[in-house]
């Protein structure tokens, strides 16, 4: 009896062991991290965000004062907007964001009038890094693949 009971308990620890293991596994959705994470992937990104580092095509770059003054926030529910200085006035670009191919990437859009002309702009991004106090965004531009790392502002 004794040894059915302890054939029944290792199996027990067996499951869960294996159960944790593929939890590990199945749950590194992005290429730079986190492996597991207690928030949600919306809470991770809802924050007002800064940008930290830029590298085009691998290569970091000086990042312009405008650059350095750009503020990125997304909202809960889909709101989006992006701050940027022009000409040493504030503008701010209000648009929607929405999660892509399993989450792992991003779509954002906003639509501006831009001295009588209006422009629409859609970006997706794919998301290399989503934490709590870092987001890694890779995306195309006309000079090739640019990687944008952000921390809370």
């Amino acid at each position: 009896m004794q040894s059915n009971k302890n054939q029944l308990i290792m199996k027990i620890k067996n499951l869960i062991l294996i159960s944790a293991v593929m939890l590990i596994f199945t749950s590194c959705k992005y290429e730079e991290g986190p492996a597991v994470s207690l928030r949600s992937k919306e809470e991770r990104l809802c924050n007002e965000w800064k940008i930290d580092k830029k590298l085009t095509n691998g290569v970091e770059n000086t990042l312009t004062e405008a650059e350095l003054q750009t503020i990125v926030e997304f909202k809960k529910g889909g709101d989006y907007s992006i701050t940027v200085p022009i000409l040493g006035v504030y503008v701010v670009f209000s648009g929607t964001w929405e999660f892509y191919d399993n989450k792992e990437k991003i779509i954002t859009t906003y639509e501006a009038n831009v001295l009588g002309t209006n422009v629409v702009q859609k970006d997706t991004s794919k998301i290399l890094r989503l934490m709590e106090k870092e987001l890694w965004l890779e995306g195309k531009d006309s000079t090739g693949i640019v990687e944008i790392h952000y921390i809370p502002k």
